[in-house]
């Protein structure tokens, strides 16, 4: 087999002849792999490799200074964006490339949308949003809804939803559920300052989504409210005669502009089967990382598979 050879640059070269060779320094890794970020190799020592199955029970990660980053006790470590995700048989933890731990998680996730992944978090099993591998969200929500946009539906355990796009919060967690956008505007329910015999009552408002998403205040409340004072029962019972809502819905004129949205349409998040609604996402795909793959098999590889095992003239690569 052939594979596409490419020279190494100067502080990996260093890096190889010093530590995966050297007649004075007998080898101490048996694999590489270097990151996306020039600095940082994750690393397979030659202790932990068994030369049978030839897979290594033990991965960590080091700089090029070889000061430790993970230590040697995963399974597996993915160079994730500005991340490492280091897989354990019983444990799996999201390091920065400091070296700091984190988060303990139960997985990785792909999306929909490709700019987004989400880590299960180990402790709660609720989510954490991972925007271009280069953010983490710092806190963990219940339930998500993305759209092709890259608008993100997000829900915290206390069930209040809020919308983001990519890091920027575009509707604050104030609301109990929020429309898919039709035709430049949503739907957006909140809690009533209205009373009605103790029990809660509900406002619905008229939320401005702009085409141009992702400018500053392109999706915003317009101050207009499709009413006002309702229990849940009696939002249900309004939304169900599809004829009554469009044409109060339809009669709005919004910044010179009729409202249009088709009651057949209407979904909102987060998932209740009682109110018009998106479908619930299918139990989305575990991103799983291949270290065998062609474009994480690194030119160490290569070269150590074209020589036929003979790791050691790794040193004479120019």
């Amino acid at each position: 087999m052939k594979y596409k050879k490419k020279k190494l640059i100067a502080k990996h070269q260093e890096f190889v002849n010093k530590y995966l060779y050297s007649r004075y320094n007998p080898g101490i890794y048996r694999r590489i792999y270097f990151c996306e970020d020039e600095d940082i190799a994750i690393v397979a020592r030659v202790q932990d490799y068994d030369e049978k199955t030839g897979q290594s029970s033990n991965w960590g990660c080091v700089n090029m200074a070889h000061q430790l980053l993970v230590p040697f006790e995963y399974d597996l470590i993915e160079d994730f964006g500005r991340f490492l995700i280091a897989y354990g048989s019983d444990s799996s933890f999201v390091y920065n490339k400091n070296g700091q731990k984190l988060y303990e998680i139960d997985g990785v996730y792909k999306t929909k949308h490709q700019a987004y992944t989400i880590l299960s978090d180990k402790e709660s099993g609720w989510y954490r949003l991972v925007i271009r591998k280069m953010a983490i969200s710092k806190s963990v929500y219940s339930d998500y809804y993305i759209l092709d946009s890259g608008l993100v539906f997000l829900q915290t355990p206390n069930l209040d939803v809020g919308l983001v796009l990519f890091s920027k919060l575009k509707l604050p967690f104030e609301y109990i559920a929020i429309a898919i956008p039709q035709n430049g505007y949503t739907l957006a329910i909140k809690d009533s300052s209205e009373k009605r015999d103790d029990s809660n009552l509900f406002d619905c408002l008229l939320i401005k989504v702009r085409n141009q998403i992702k400018k500053e205040d392109s999706i915003h409340p317009t101050g207009i409210s499709l009413f006002t004072g309702k229990s849940w029962d009696e939002i249900i019972e309004y939304f169900a005669d599809k004829e009554q809502f469009e044409r109060e819905c339809n009669s709005i004129i919004c910044y010179n502009e009729k409202v249009n949205i088709d009651a057949s349409k209407l979904a909102f998040f987060p998932y209740d089967p009682d109110m018009p609604h998106i479908e619930e996402e299918e139990e989305p795909e575990k991103d799983v990382y291949d270290p065998w793959s062609r474009e994480n098999y690194s030119y160490e590889d290569a070269l150590d598979d074209a020589l036929g095992g003979e790791w050691e003239a790794i040193v004479n690569i120019t």
